[in-house]
């Protein structure tokens, strides 16, 4: 019995004193948290926006240089072409060159222009046949000096069309790594601001866990000072009573005491019973109204005696060894959902063995020992914990199905 009381006061200890030193130093910490996550929150996802607008932008540009690309390769294609055309004219022209200094030297064209010359019948005759033959010759040569200047232009077009093509597809392809990098970035500070989004969840959580500790908190010192309050108005009234009886037993002496006092009076009454058989009766009324109210006195304080055992009864109630039979379930923090904390603030991690009660039965605080549980502590409420039911706690899941429902689980209170 000793180390249960012992193991009952470590408890109480721990989740009276504890939380009453951190309570409200741990909700301040809580809102600086919370109010630096959510500007936190704010940066990154201004953040986002601007790595939005970046990969946007770029890729805006590498449509930009896809189209420049797509025109420069049709140029690059068009002045192939050209270029294979002008070369097919040039080679005709040179195949014809050819075939007309072919057809010269097969007919002797050289010795009939002699002899075209020779023959004229006046100097200007003659100059006209060397003009002529000079301009035909001219005009050959300038055709052919003109294909070649346009084959040479046609292949600075095509070295300077292939240079372009090349800048366009490296700045495409730094473009594109530029925009992933963007992704990159993009999903990291998505990351950032889902982890951030559950940190703001488990802090409103902890908050809420602290509030509810706070408000239990709160209902345990509201009910202390009620409780206090009753104790010494039972007390004053215990005084009260005291007093009373103190007074009536006064009383009950002058009461004992009065006879010998009328013996004394009743020889001054004989000696003068003439008198008073003279006096009128109105006077012996009198008289007789104001001998009575000690006889009431007397009366009226006796009643007053059982209001002893009226105030001390709901103290016995109280006391420590009061046995209740009880619906017992079972919960655990390890289900889906559940908190580690209890409604009055304990972690059940590390002070596993709590129950849950309804606290207008059993409050907040109350250590007790439960029927094949043990010694627990009152620290948590439930939903559906109304009247005489009590939930206790387990570490797992399946001791809380070993436990199931049990229904007049002996309940009795440690302190």
């Amino acid at each position: 019995m000793k180390a249960k009381k012992f193991l009952a006061t470590c408890l109480l200890g721990m989740t009276v004193t504890a939380p009453m030193t951190v309570s409200a130093e741990s909700l301040e910490s809580l809102d600086k948290k919370e109010e630096a996550l959510l500007q936190q929150s704010e940066t990154i996802s201004a953040d986002v926006q601007l790595a939005l607008q970046d990969v946007n932008q770029t890729y805006q540009e590498v449509e930009d240089l896809k189209d420049k690309i797509a025109k420069n390769e049709k140029t690059l294609v068009e002045t192939q072409e050209e270029m294979k055309a002008t070369e097919e004219k040039i080679a005709q022209r040179k195949q014809l060159v050819a075939d007309r200094l072919r057809t010269l030297q097969l007919n002797r064209a050289s010795e009939n222009k002699l002899m075209m010359l020779l023959q004229a019948s006046s100097i200007q005759e003659f100059i006209n046949g060397v003009y002529a033959i000079s301009v035909l010759q001219t005009a050959e040569k300038e055709a052919l000096a003109e294909l070649d200047e346009e084959i040479a232009k046609l292949q600075e077009l095509e070295e300077k069309a292939m240079t372009t093509q090349e800048e366009l597809e490296t700045s495409e392809h730094a473009l594109v790594n530029e925009a992933n990098e963007l992704d990159t970035k993009i999903s990291n500070l998505q990351v950032q601001l889902t982890d951030n989004q559950d940190a703001l969840q488990s802090v409103a959580q902890s908050k809420f866990v602290e509030n509810e500790r706070l408000k239990a908190e709160a209902e345990r010192k509201a009910t202390e000072k009620r409780d206090q309050e009753q104790a010494r108005q039972a007390e004053e009234r215990a005084q009260q009573e005291k007093q009373a009886a103190q007074a009536q037993e006064t009383q009950v002496k002058e009461s004992e005491e009065s006879p010998a006092i009328s013996a004394q009076s009743e020889t001054s009454t004989q000696a003068s019973s003439s008198k008073v058989v003279r006096e009128e009766s109105a006077e012996g009324e009198q008289s007789t109204v104001q001998s009575e109210p000690k006889v009431e006195k007397v009366e009226t304080s006796q009643p007053e005696t059982p209001k002893q055992e009226a105030v001390t009864q709901p103290e016995e109630k109280q006391s420590t060894g009061r046995v209740l039979y009880m619906e017992s379930t079972a919960y655990s923090y390890a289900e889906a959902g559940a908190s580690f904390y209890t409604a009055s603030g304990l972690d059940l991690r590390q002070n596993p063995q709590a129950i849950a009660v309804d606290t207008s039965v059993i409050p907040l605080g109350t250590l007790v020992e439960v029927e094949g549980y043990g010694v627990a502590i009152a620290a948590d409420t439930g939903g559906a914990i109304k009247g005489n039911i009590i939930d206790v706690h387990f570490k797992t899941v399946e001791e809380c199905r070993q436990w199931g429902r049990r229904h007049n689980v002996k309940v009795t209170i440690l302190q």
